[in-house]
């Protein structure tokens, strides 16, 4: 029973030291973790352009044909009517103005003839801002957050398109807004910004870096800017690259210690393609409609309607039996759309003072004292004659108003082509118009003298657009 115990004494002494040493030999290693609901939103996802002469082209010539092999973009797709072309040999500058076909636009302005040469260069650089969002995975105290985003080995900061990886650009560290401060645990300060195989960021990438002090949390929602002022110049197409079909790169985002160990990661991708470019004809538009005004209520140039008030129809406006002692009125509305650019014009004009039959012979003059370009307040029935008022509803622009100056019914005559008058422009437009109203008020009243008869007249209204 002794040896037993002793047996068993004497095994755990021996083996105690071996647990001892095999703890200090192989030390547990900290635990790491992805970032969760991590991405890389970009401002722009467009990719940029990078094409060439395809052949030598004529100083001053406003039309550039471009070469279909050589360049990472090596057609028309993904380049559009505004954008600024910089020819890299001579970093002059020059404005889209029309995509001809697959290899031929044109320009705005000349070129010059240090860029007519064949095979020389152009480039449209496309910048975007980059907003990563990420969910932490561990408390980890006084660390960073770092961002790198994948750089050309070689030319990452010369201010061009990049075929394999995103251009610095030159960016400053004002151009990084770190994420908001989060009480209790991270207090950020300023961000820095490292083109690629700079101090403390590898060849390949370019790298983005926010430290903050606190203890860090786990399940922490934290957002970071990449572009200000100055942003990354997003790829041209990568080799090898199908049009329509995006390139990805990856962004790599991390969570450091306070010995810039990398904690915490995760791998997010982006993606870069072509804008597609929509194209279509809108064929040029007007109409004009004249409507007639039938109600029993309303007021139309300050004059109310009621159930004596003569009817209109769009092509009529019977004003019925004539009054010497008071007015008769009666009103029309005339809509006029356009997509013109320079807008439109209304005119009216009538064949002649409202006659017998319409012959001409004996007439209703029109109103007397009135003329075609100035207004009389036609506001006593002593004053004799046919004429019209106008009331604006939205047109941009009238010849008159009814109540202008403080008046009560303005008016005057139509220009009758039988006195060799032109027509009058009575509403207008500069630019496209959409349902454009104006009321037109017809008055009438007689002497006692005016002989018996039905009278008629035509009036004719025009609406021009200038395309």
């Amino acid at each position: 029973m002794k040896k037993k115990i002793k047996t068993f004494t004497v095994r755990g002494i021996l083996l105690l030291p071996f647990v001892l040493v095999t703890i200090c030999l192989f030390p547990r290693e900290l635990d790491s973790a992805n970032l969760t609901n991590a991405k890389d939103t970009l401002e722009t996802p467009r990719l940029s352009f990078h094409g060439k002469n395809a052949t030598d082209l004529t100083a001053g010539s406003t039309v550039i044909q471009m070469a279909t092999s050589g360049t990472p973009s090596t057609s028309t797709a993904n380049l559009f009517p505004g954008d600024t072309i910089v020819y890299t040999v001579s970093s002059n500058t020059y404005t889209v103005d029309q995509i001809i076909d697959d290899d031929e636009f044109s320009i705005t302005s000349g070129l010059a003839s240090a860029d007519a040469d064949a095979n020389d260069e152009f480039v449209v650089k496309r910048t975007s801002s980059h907003t990563v969002t990420f969910t932490t995975a561990s408390a980890i105290p006084d660390g960073a957050i770092r961002v790198r985003i994948k750089a050309n080995t070689t030319s990452g900061n010369d201010g061009l398109p990049d075929q394999d990886g995103f251009d610095f650009n030159s960016i400053s560290n004002s151009d990084i807004t770190c994420p908001d401060d989060v009480a209790g645990y991270y207090d950020f300060v300023s961000g820095t910004a490292t083109a690629s195989g700079g101090t403390g960021c590898p060849s390949g990438y370019h790298c983005f870096e926010c430290r903050y002090s606190g203890p860090g949390n786990s399940g922490q929602s934290l957002s970071m800017t990449i572009g200000g002022t100055t942003k990354l110049i997003n790829p041209s197409p990568a080799s090898g690259h199908s049009v329509g079909t995006a390139d990805t790169y990856s962004v790599l985002i991390e969570n450091l210690d306070s010995s810039d160990n990398i904690i915490d990661s995760t791998t997010v991708k982006v993606a870069v393609i072509e804008s597609v470019r929509v194209t279509a004809s809108v064929d040029p538009t007007i109409s004009f409609q004249i409507q007639g005004i039938s109600a029993d209520t309303g007021t139309y140039c300050g004059v109310s309607r009621s159930a004596s008030s003569p009817d209109s129809t769009a092509t009529t406006v019977p004003l019925g039996s004539l009054s010497i002692s008071s007015f008769t009125d009666a009103v029309q509305q005339l809509t006029v759309s356009t997509n013109a650019q320079n807008g439109y014009v209304v005119t009216a004009v009538e064949d002649d003072q409202l006659s017998i039959d319409g012959e001409g012979s004996i007439e209703i003059p029109d109103l007397s004292g009135g003329a075609t370009d100035s207004s009389t307040d036609w506001t006593s029935t002593s004053t004799k004659g046919f004429g019209y008022s106008l009331e604006n509803v939205d047109a941009a622009s009238v010849a008159f108003q009814y109540n202008d100056g403080g008046g009560t019914f303005q008016a005057r005559q139509f220009p009758a082509t039988a006195d060799s008058e032109s027509p009058v422009t009575i509403f207008s437009s500069t630019t496209v118009a959409d349902n454009q109203d104006v009321y037109v008020c017809y008055r009438a009243v007689i002497s006692a003298t005016q002989q018996a008869g039905n009278y008629e007249n035509a009036i004719t209204y025009r609406a021009t657009a200038t395309f």
